[in-house]
């Protein structure tokens, strides 16, 4: 039997960057994300907006393939997201120290014509 890929573990998020058009901002928001080794993820995010606060959360299977990490999702707060598969590149893994993990989101664009992604910090929490 195969050793567990080393990023299966409960993650606490240390900061949310969202870049558009090449300049950071930093969100004001919380998390967690969970890697079970038998391919389960779930995730919780919150955020203060500028309407009140926001809640993102979603539950599926997910798999490792070089430096992306594919979630399948099952359940969501996010509808549209359900069926569909979040792809994360891994920017950066420390699985020693700290035990730190940036993921990034694909670049998008948005409706007014912005580029944009996100960079989730991760700090590992047990």
């Amino acid at each position: 039997m195969a050793a567990p890929d080393p990023i299966c573990g409960v993650w606490q998020l240390d900061q949310w960057v969202e870049f558009r058009d090449g300049d950071p901002y930093v969100l004001d928001a919380a998390g967690r994300l969970f890697y079970h080794p038998e391919g389960h993820v779930s995730a919780i995010l919150t955020r203060q907006t500028d309407s009140g606060p926001q809640v993102i959360a979603y539950a599926g299977r997910w798999r490792r393939e070089g430096d992306d990490i594919h979630h399948a999702v099952e359940h969501a707060t996010v509808a549209r997201w359900v069926g569909t598969t979040l792809t994360r590149r891994v920017v950066e893994f420390d699985s020693a120290g700290e035990g730190r993990l940036l993921l990034r989101t694909p670049p998008e664009t948005s409706r007014s014509g912005a580029e944009f992604f996100h960079d989730l910090i991760w700090v590992r929490a047990v």
